[in-house]
Parts: C-alpha cells; structure tokens; sequence
C-alpha cells in the first residue's frame, strides 16, 4: 500500500466520524500545514458525497402493520384457492396465482426490511458530510486566524437581529478561505449561490446552515489564555439554531434544545480546538452551557451578549 493509499484509507475514516480521539486530532493538524493533504481530503469528500444524493422518504411507522396484513390477506386467498375447484387447463401457466402472490409477499416484506436500513444509512451519510463541512471550516477559520493576529473572522453591531453575525464567517468566503457550498448541511438543504463582487454577506439566511458563536462586540481571539484552557470544550459553530429555523428568528422557539437541521435528533458542533462531534441535546458547552442561548437568559430582544467569554452563544444570520 502506497503512502497516498494510507492517507486516503485515513480521510475516508475521518470523513466518516470513524477515527479515534488522536488520529482525528492529527489529522487536523495535519490539514492545516499539508497542503496536498487538505487537497486530497476534498477529494475523498467529493466522492463520499454521493452517499449524500440518496433522498427517500423515511417509512411509515405502520409499515410492519400493513406487511402482516398483506401476509393475512394473500394466506386467506390461498385458502380460497384450495376450497375451489380445479379446472382443466389448456395448458400449464408459467406462475400460478399462489406462487405470484408468495412472490409478492415476499417482495413486501423486503421493502419493509431495506427502506429502514436505507434510510439510517442516508441519515448517517448526512452527519458524517455535515461533519467534514464543519472541519472543511475549522481549516479556513485556522488560516484566516494565521494571517489576522489569532482574530477569529468577524464584524461588529449592536443587535444580532439588525446586524448579521454571519458577516463574519462570510469573510472566509470573500478571502477564498473556504467555498460557498461547505456552508450549506446536506441535511437541511439550502439555497447555493455564487460570490459576486461588493458581496459582505451570504444572500440569504437559507444559504448558510450552520451557527456561528456572537461576534459582533469583536472578534474570538485564538491566543485568549481564558479561551486556550477551555478551547477543548468551547463551541463556536454548530448546526442551525432551533430559535433561527426557516432564517427567521422566532422567540417561542427560545425552550427548544436541539437542532432542525437533522430532523430534530441532534447537531454537529465544531469547537475552538478543531475538534468536530455530534449531540442529541444543547447542553454541550462549558460547564453543560446550552450553545444556543446565552447562559441564564430565556427572554430574547437582539440585543443580548454571551455572559462570558466562554458563554458559547451560537447565532445565526438575521432575516430580511
């Protein structure tokens, strides 16, 4: 195995969650300073996309229920054919009715297998892209950082709901730190666009799928010695948050703890250190922080600012 066959082994891993804690890690180091690196890990995730493009309905929860009753109804017609009696025939049928409608049930209760088993693995498929677009992420906002004295991408506002807090991260679009389309989670969909010149934000709240942590009072500074102890810990960008569905804010949305993009079973989070993980809940900050509100306020004007400096309060682009 060649040493470009072992690094692709080891992204198709990682693009898939299947790395463990210190292969992920040196992964992403790897990434920041291995240019071709980060080439081929586009590359795998271009070809795992496809995994992506699988769309199906997910099945009805009473699909065991009319299985069964299929079954009944096919074994009550068998015993009708028993009763009746035989007629001559001309000559012999290739399938008898009996045996067409046992291949019929047969064929119904393999959809009854596959669809759930389909349906699971397109979910999956999904996290694991959702995923590499986080990291994909991380990599633009570690070499913005790199040229803007350790500042995270950011602008500055008064209110989250006049000014867009997505401005920021839009940044890493405009510098060509990272592409328009690893904004958008495969799961949620989106509108794609292309970056046109005097652009200073994604044009519309559904071109951007994730949220990204309240920056408009100035920028996450990486060096930050209060930040660098809890960077393991400290979310900044995550799946689109519950109060923002639709690119609306919507206060009666503010006790929800999860996530819309994913059908509501949880989120991806990218936090300080690169890392990348998957929540059921929003309980995942510093010391159990909930990401999407800021720590001990439930009313909502636009006008709120994390506690703390390790407050994670993930906030999506504004609705116009």
């Amino acid at each position: 195995m060649t040493e470009r066959d072992r690094d692709e082994q080891w992204l198709i891993d990682l693009v898939l969650g299947r790395c463990d804690a210190a292969a992920a890690e040196e992964a992403r180091r790897r990434l920041e300073s291995d240019a071709g690196f980060s080439a081929l890990r586009a590359d795998v995730a271009n070809a795992l996309s496809a995994l992506g493009a699988y769309s199906a309905a997910e099945p009805p929860e009473d699909l065991v229920d009319r299985t069964m009753a299929r079954i009944r109804a096919v074994r009550r017609t068998e015993a009708l054919l028993e009763a009746a009696p035989i007629e001559p025939e001309a000559r012999r049928r290739v399938f008898s009715f009996r045996e067409l409608a046992a291949l019929a049930a047969v064929a119904v209760l393999a959809v009854g297998i596959l669809l759930p088993s389909l349906w699971k693995a397109h979910q999956q498929a999904q996290k694991a892209l959702c995923g590499n677009n986080l990291a994909a992420i991380f990599t633009g906002v570690s070499h913005y950082a790199n040229g803007n004295n350790e500042a995270l991408p950011s602008v500055r506002g008064e209110s989250w709901v006049d000014a867009s807090n997505s401005a920021g991260l839009f940044l890493l679009v405009r510098n060509d730190y990272a592409a328009p389309e690893v904004f958008q989670c495969p799961a949620a969909g989106g509108q794609s666009f292309v970056v046109q010149q005097g652009m200073f934000d994604f044009p519309s709240p559904k071109s951007i799928g994730y949220s990204y942590q309240h920056s408009l009072d100035g920028p996450i500074r990486r060096d930050d010695p209060e930040l660098l102890r809890v960077a393991e810990e400290f979310p900044i960008l995550g799946d689109t948050s519950p109060m923002f569905a639709g690119g609306k804010f919507h206060p009666d949305r503010v006790g929800r703890r999860v996530s819309e993009n994913h059908g509501n079973t949880g989120q991806n989070t990218l936090r300080l250190d690169g890392s990348v993980f998957w929540a059921t809940h929003a309980n995942v900050g510093v010391d159990g922080d909930n990401i999407y509100l800021v720590r001990g306020v439930l009313k909502y004007t636009g006008v709120e600012r994390p506690a703390s400096k390790t407050d994670t309060f993930l906030v999506h682009q504004a609705g116009r």
